[in-house]
């Protein structure tokens, strides 16, 4: 598969480096779901908001990566 390819992956690690993107989000959906209707319950400071920034900035600069060493 061209994209797989193209990101230097196997279907596998894929399939791993995607689940664990939208398991995270998802889960966290529900974090910031549960704080919207009771806004007077904290967020932890693993799901907020900032970690989540970071986690997605992590993500996006792993993808960078390993189209690099594809190349």
């Amino acid at each position: 598969m061209k994209h797989l390819k193209d990101n230097n992956e196997t279907y596998l690690s894929h399939l791993k480096f995607a689940i664990t993107i939208a398991a995270t989000l998802f889960f966290r959906s529900f974090v910031f779901l549960f704080h919207a209707i009771l806004p007077i319950c904290d967020i932890p400071k693993r799901w907020n908001l900032q970690k989540t920034k970071d986690d997605l900035n992590r993500w996006h600069a792993y993808t960078i990566q390993r189209k690099r060493k594809g190349k």
